[in-house]
């Protein structure tokens, strides 16, 4: 790894704990309390003034970039700008010379591996079959370890389609009985399409349960012989589980490479997060609400913002205004838990109080005055909106920070890594595929 590309890693992850330390006033705070802490008063001046009346499509445009007649404040402005040159790119920047191809060129054979798949997985393991295929090529090696396997979609897809020898590690036995029924209903399909003898030397994906919660006992897996140098990989490994095959593979040569795409930061541990010693050095904490939001999906959230589809957002008013008639009611009940109520456009506040109220076994909403709380509602629902978009304007910059963090724990450890946006963010919001190769 050249220093001028480590230099640019910690360059952008001193840049990055800098702005979001400036902000974390913002980041920190839970909509909910909008009331309740007078979230509103917290924003600078100059920002209440030019956001308080603002077209929630006008503010949709001002975040996708598209131009408009807003007047904003400059320290609104060089925000956005700062925010454009420290994210990582979310569209994409992968580059593969192998595109996404099929063993044939049967539409019905290229549907198999897309059954009992919805439209987001589908999109995911495509691309992501195809990168871990052109990596493992790359890598002189043939075969992967993929954790958190679900139903095997990805695992499926790299052994028939690819030839890959695959195992698929799983904590969750029902989902391994599933793999496997799926795996022998693909070849038995496929042999419509395929030659027989084709489909009999395809290598069969190995469906494993095991609960990891240590980098050890990754070594200890008792797995096919088949498999000896070895990729890793994770599409959307929860919480900790990503930076614990992160852990492994540094630790152990039988392991190639790792490709692996986030997912529930506000899962992560002090062990997940930081990882580089860099990092560790500098206030670097991020909170549960900061990790949360970065969990969002930005894209479509705008785009319904400039399409001015957002009257269902009402909700987060209605949630913000009972929970300060909750904890004006009784101080012991804030942040209660509350499924989600489902809102729709002509929902009354009073009918969304009755429905959680009762949920939390108190009285009914006319005695605890709720008419009131729902005028502050109607009045400054789109305020609470605007606040909510702000957070989220924030919310890609500390997944780029976690990302880099990750980044340069490789780097620490002597890995040339990369991160890439590989999916459509408008289909799979978490679109980074952080590679790992040992050279």
């Amino acid at each position: 790894m050249n220093n001028s590309y480590e230099d640019s890693v910690k360059t952008g992850i001193t840049a990055s704990l800098k702005v979001l330390q400036c902000y974390r006033w913002l980041l920190d705070l839970y909509v909910l309390d909008f009331f309740v802490e007078n979230h509103w008063k917290m924003l600078p001046r100059s920002w209440q003034d030019s956001f308080y009346d603002i077209d929630l499509k006008t503010l949709g445009h001002i975040l996708m970039g598209v131009p408009t007649n807003q007047m904003l404040p400059l320290s609104f402005l060089a925000l956005l700008k700062t925010l454009n040159f420290l994210c990582l790119p979310r569209q994409g920047t992968y580059k593969s010379s192998n595109e996404v191809f099929f063993v044939s060129d049967n539409s019905k054979f290229r549907n198999l591996f897309l059954k009992h798949v919805k439209l987001k997985k589908r999109h995911e393991i495509s691309l992501m079959a195809s990168v871990v295929h052109n990596v493992a090529l790359n890598s002189s090696c043939d075969s992967v370890i993929d954790f958190g396997s679900g139903l095997g979609h990805l695992v499926r897809m790299l052994s028939y389609n690819y030839g890959l020898h695959t195992v698929g590690i799983e904590c969750q036995y029902k989902l391994t009985d599933d793999a496997r029924k799926l795996d022998l209903e693909l070849e038995y399909t496929a042999k419509k399409y395929l030659d027989e003898e084709k489909v009999t030397h395809l290598p069969r994906p190995i469906h494993c349960n095991e609960t990891l919660s240590t980098a050890d006992q990754l070594e200890k897996l008792t797995i096919s012989s088949s498999i000896s140098n070895h990729g890793l990989i994770g599409l959307h490994p929860c919480g900790d589980l990503g930076p614990l095959l992160m852990k492994y593979f540094v630790q152990y040569d039988s392991a190639k490479f790792i490709c692996l795409v986030g997912c529930c930061y506000m899962k992560l541990s002090d062990t997940g997060y930081p990882m580089s010693q860099f990092v560790s050095r500098h206030d670097n904490r991020l909170s549960y609400p900061a990790r949360e939001i970065a969990c969002h999906a930005n894209e479509a959230y705008f785009n319904k913002l400039c399409k001015g589809d957002y009257n269902h957002l009402k909700v987060h008013a209605f949630r913000a205004a009972l929970e300060n008639m909750l904890v004006d009611y009784d101080p012991k009940l804030k942040h209660s838990p509350i499924r989600s109520v489902k809102h729709t456009d002509n929902m009354a506040f009073e009918s969304y109080c009755a429905i959680a109220l009762e949920r939390l076994s108190l009285p009914p909403a006319e005695s605890l005055n709720a008419a009131r709380y729902g005028n502050l509602a109607h009045i400054h629902w789109k305020r609470v909106v605007v606040l909510y978009t702000l957070r989220l304007a924030l919310a890609p910059l500390v997944e780029t920070l976690i990302l880099l963090d990750r980044l340069y724990y490789m780097i620490e450890h002597g890995i040339h890594c990369e991160i890439h946006a590989v999916f459509d963010p408008n289909i799979s919001p978490r679109n980074h595929i952080m590679i790992g190769k040992k050279l």
